[in-house]
């Protein structure tokens, strides 16, 4: 394997590799090494931008293994010349041996802490750890898609499971009765909070929590929640924990809409589900132009 210096990807915005040849000269310039998953040793980890594509905002998170402001102050000037959209600029610390583009602990080094993204006729404030859609043009068609399969009808209590900063509960409210939103970063659940508020969403609300936990007794959560008539999933690329899909299937939804960026794990999870659970629709959604992978919608009724 080898890691080759780009000058220029045609999948992402051209600002980006402007940005990444500046942060790459400050990292040679430094003398610090980067960080070695076989060591465990260095400094220089990820960087992380992320573009607001509707209202042209601009993150910069460079996450490294301890804080130092001395070294990466002295970037925000020529890093707010190169992107005049620049709207935060973060240093999140990882100090763990996962390889993992985020940390336990985040500097702001400039501006907000967030950036802003618009989606249909809401508008999302995004942080550095939070996960939102990649692509936000094909987002739309996605979240229309979820719509479109779910056929709601105003009365229903959805809930969505891996919710993130709330995109999908948001854009989902105004067509059904209430949308409880559970996820596991407390970032995003923050976020999602800040979302819903700025967005005048009075029917759905958030909590933090691992699936397996929240789970864990599906009757006490019953107890304190309405039982859900639809649920979405939108999990990450590992999919949903073998040890959840048991309990999703025990809440009785008469449909699951899930939403995958990693079909493999998808079709092992509907597999699963096969035993309570009818697989009616699938619909691949070109996320990621360019490349070989994509998202997938399917629909699930209760047999």
């Amino acid at each position: 394997d080898k890691i080759v210096n780009l000058d220029e990807c045609w999948l992402q915005a051209p600002e980006t590799a402007t940005v990444l040849k500046e942060v790459r000269d400050l990292a040679f310039a430094s003398g610090l090494p980067p960080y070695s998953n076989t060591t465990h040793e260095g400094f220089w980890r990820f960087l992380v931008l992320r573009r607001g594509v509707n209202t042209g905002q601009w993150m910069v998170n460079i996450v490294t293994t301890e804080e130092r402001p001395d070294l990466l102050e002295p970037l925000t000037q020529r890093l707010r010349e190169l992107l005049p959209g620049l709207r935060s600029f973060v240093n999140n610390v990882n100090t763990g041996r996962g390889g993992v583009a985020f940390g336990e602990s985040e500097a702001l080094v400039w501006g907000e802490r967030t950036i802003e993204e618009k989606l249909g006729d809401y508008v999302f404030e995004i942080s550095a750890n939070s996960f939102f859609q990649t692509n936000t043009k094909q987002a739309e068609r996605l979240y229309n898609t979820v719509l479109e399969f779910a056929e709601f009808d105003g009365h229903e209590m959805v809930y969505d499971l891996y919710s993130g900063t709330g995109s999908i509960a948001i854009y989902i409210s105004k067509h059904v009765r209430r949308v409880l939103g559970v996820e596991s970063v407390d970032d995003a659940v923050a976020d999602a909070w800040r979302n819903a508020e700025r967005n005048h969403i009075t029917n759905s609300y958030f909590i933090a929590g691992d699936l397996r936990e929240v789970f864990r007794d599906t009757k006490a959560f019953l107890k304190k929640n309405d039982d859900p008539d639809v649920i979405i999933l939108d999990p990450p690329r590992d999919g949903v924990h073998p040890k959840v899909l048991p309990k999703l299937a025990s809440l009785k939804a008469s449909k699951i809409v899930y939403v995958s960026c990693n079909p493999t794990t998808q079709a092992r999870d509907l597999a699963m589900l096969a035993p309570r659970y009818r697989v009616v629709r699938v619909r691949p959604v070109d996320m990621f132009p360019q490349t070989p992978h994509i998202e997938s919608v399917a629909l699930l009724v209760r047999k």
